[in-house]
């Protein structure tokens, strides 16, 4: 299960995809930081930084195919800030 954190002063969306203390991030689109746990390299969650704006203006960049979440289908629905849309 994923769990969302909406940061609406700076724009950023959080999406913890699992335990992350070990984490260490990459922006490896732009503005997309991948999470991922520093032993094992899995990912453990995502920052999207500007995300209303590239939602509104359709410019979410593609996630990395090791995720299978969807932002239409898994996170707009529990979107913290929809009445920002």
């Amino acid at each position: 299960m994923i769990s969302l954190d909406y940061d609406s002063e700076y724009d950023i969306l959080n999406v913890a995809l699992r335990d992350g203390s070990n984490s260490v991030g990459c922006e490896e689109y732009d503005g997309l930081v991948v999470m991922r746990d520093y032993t094992s390299r899995e990912i453990t969650g995502l920052m999207l930084y500007g995300f209303v704006d590239k939602y509104k203006s359709h410019r979410i960049p593609c996630l990395p195919k090791d995720i299978t979440i969807s932002i239409e289908k898994d996170v707009m629905p529990v979107f913290p800030a929809r009445n920002m849309l």
